[in-house]
């Protein structure tokens, strides 16, 4: 799982996006939810399950690149909230309890 810091990551992430899939994962460290989900996807990142990059942003200390995220796709903030791209669309989205790790 990498960490996602600047906005002008989005535009690399959106390209590599062009030859296989990638996460966004919008975490909050406050979160047991978040928290949750991040060892559900570090699991399945350590069993191989999930090949695809994996990029975290922590809402608390990212928040402009989470607002950024959030423009750009045109999707409302939450917390925790997934984002699978390909091919520099949106494949998958949830947050909360919506979130089927099987879909990642």
């Amino acid at each position: 799982m990498s960490t996602f810091r600047t906005t002008t990551h989005l535009s690399e992430i959106l390209e590599e996006s062009e030859k296989q899939p990638v996460v966004i994962f919008k975490y909050s460290s406050k979160c047991g939810s978040s928290a949750r989900l991040k060892e559900k996807l570090e699991k399945k990142i350590a069993d191989k399950i999930l090949s695809s990059p994996v990029y975290l942003v922590t809402v608390q200390t990212e928040r402009v690149l989470s607002n950024k995220i959030a423009e750009w796709f045109g999707i409302k903030h939450e917390s925790p909230q997934i984002f699978v791209i390909g091919k520099g669309k949106i494949m998958y989205t949830a947050h909360h309890h919506a979130i089927d790790t099987k879909m990642i």
